[in-house]
């Protein structure tokens, strides 16, 4: 492990996909590679410990709008606070992705593009087959479009075709540009 300075400047990277897509695995899996180059000052918000958090001020899973809003506000103060955040999970609309992007100064979108079979399949949770069969009605991916806007993302990484590890790998390689860790 090297040991670095963390004098870097403060970044929201931020996951974006369907559910599946691995936003989660690799946002830990980011937290992890950053950490063990030395990196101290990172925080992970996920989706489900994030959601977990925000129940204290009364807000459910599906109050999506607040959810990202909070994220937003939470993100710029850490950000503020010298903290590089890592957020694995952001709206499935377009405009709302246009707006994070006007309110975090220093922000990295890493869009994970993957077909929804896929996702389903790989769904350890059971929401996909819950969502196909109609128990849930509001599920992005299968009720609700997923927005795409590829062309916002500053890096698009289909991890239907790709191993872990070597997504893992393409999102440290281009991080440690965007933070310029030259080691």
């Amino acid at each position: 492990m090297k040991s670095t300075s963390n004098k870097t400047t403060p970044f929201t990277f931020w996951f974006t996909g369907l559910s599946a897509s691995g936003k989660t695995t690799l946002s830990e899996r980011l937290y992890q590679d950053l950490k063990d180059l030395g990196l101290n000052n990172i925080i992970l918000l996920d989706g489900d410990i994030f959601r977990d958090q925000i129940k204290n001020h009364n807000y459910d899973s599906f109050s999506r709008s607040e959810i990202h809003k909070k994220k937003l506000e939470l993100a710029s103060k850490l950000n503020s606070e010298g903290k590089i955040v890592l957020i694995s999970g952001i709206s499935h609309k377009k405009e709302t992705r246009r707006m994070a992007r006007l309110c975090i100064e220093n922000y990295y979108e890493i869009f994970l593009s993957c077909n929804v079979q896929i996702c389903a399949h790989r769904d350890f949770k059971n929401l996909y087959s819950r969502a196909f069969s109609g128990e849930i009605n509001n599920f992005v991916g299968v009720n609700i479009e997923y927005e795409v806007d590829e062309d916002s993302a500053d890096l698009t990484i289909n991890t239907g075709e790709k191993s872990i590890e070597d997504c893992a790998q393409i999102i440290l390689d281009n991080v440690r540009k965007v933070l310029s860790l030259d080691f």
